[in-house]
């Protein structure tokens, strides 16, 4: 009787355990295609000169040219780069990692949400994670931009020896506080003023806020489909760049808010004038509009620079088609420069 019942006990939980792996397996597919967020690559831990944790992974090349880097943006993860991966798979070495306070990354106090960390991360991140000697490609939206600007400003040594090529999209390089978020007429003019009371009372309450994630979730999916899309998102897309907003730390989300507002890296974009640069913006961008990319290009004059019509300041979601074929193509011109020196 006891082997019986140890029997049947056995199966139940191999069936529970197959039931479950093909649960996983719904989960991660859509139509025969991984679901948004559902790709991982060699997973890395990269640790911090302040102790935070930051999670990265690779998807390696068996003979790559170079390292692609990404960096994303605000109150997002590395799972937004989920049409990026697929259009570059098998054309370099692939690194994405989680800012700090965001994704899997460990938590940081509100002080050390800054820009500066950020480039300072990245930093430990192509040290790390990119093998010695391999070219790097840096690509990053919005936040992940001024982080490769923040990069530029604080290791210019490391930008001359290893970095190939950039890719700028949907970020700014100054002049955030007077963001008006598309917002018409008086409101646009109010919007400066007021938005920065708001966060700071957001951050006030950031424990009741955090701790009612489904609550938070559903108040700020209008929000998040005001100010990341343009005309015609796919419901989809708005949702799970959503769940990545609603899953960020307030106080990680407030933090950054205070340091965008004083961001100005217009001087570290001369680092960036040795290589391959890619200027990209979404035509209706309320977070970071046209004019933000425009002054980077002007400062940048031999970028290739593109406006998307119609599209918000989530491209790499709304055009995934254009924002592929555009780094593919920087990638080309990357591969036409001379090597730098590891």
């Amino acid at each position: 009787m006891a082997d019986r019942r140890t029997a049947v006990l056995a199966g139940l939980a191999v069936g529970l355990a197959l039931g479950a792996a093909r649960r996983r397996a719904r989960a991660v597919r859509e139509g025969g295609r991984p679901a948004l967020g559902g790709v991982r690559g060699r997973a890395l831990t990269v640790t911090t000169d302040d102790g935070v944790r930051l999670a990265v992974d690779v998807e390696d090349h068996p003979d790559p040219e170079f390292a692609v880097v990404f960096a994303h943006g605000w109150v997002m993860s590395r799972d937004c780069w989920h049409f990026q991966r697929e259009a570059l798979a098998g054309r370099a070495t692939l690194v994405f990692y989680d800012q700090r306070g965001h994704g899997e990354s460990s938590a940081c106090s509100v002080d050390a949400c800054t820009i500066d960390r950020l480039g300072d991360d990245l930093a430990a991140v192509i040290r790390e994670a990119v093998p010695e000697g391999l070219p790097v490609v840096l690509v990053g939206h919005s936040m992940g931009g001024m982080t490769i600007m923040a990069l530029a400003a604080r290791h210019p040594g490391l930008v001359a020896g290893r970095v190939v090529a950039a890719a700028l999209l949907s970020t700014s390089s100054g002049m955030l506080d007077r963001a008006t978020f598309g917002l018409p007429g008086p409101l646009g003019r109010l919007a400066p003023r007021v938005t920065p009371l708001v966060f700071e009372r957001m951050l006030a309450r950031a424990a009741v806020i955090d701790g009612r994630p489904a609550l938070k979730a559903r108040a700020n999916l209008p929000v998040t489909r005001y100010v990341a899309f343009g005309r015609g998102a796919g419901r989809r897309h708005v949702r799970f760049v959503n769940a990545m907003a609603a899953a960020t730390p307030t106080e990680v989300m407030v933090g950054f808010f205070r340091d965008f507002r004083v961001h100005d890296r217009r001087a570290a974009l001369a680092a960036l004038r040795e290589v391959e640069t890619l200027v990209m913006v979404g035509e209706n961008d309320r977070l970071t509009p046209p004019v933000h990319s425009r002054r980077i290009a002007e400062a940048l004059p031999d970028a290739r620079f593109v406006v998307i019509p119609v599209a918000g300041h989530m491209i790499g979601l709304e055009r995934p088609g254009r924002v592929g074929a555009e780094l593919t193509a920087l990638l080309a011109r990357a591969r036409a420069r001379p090597a730098v020196a590891g």
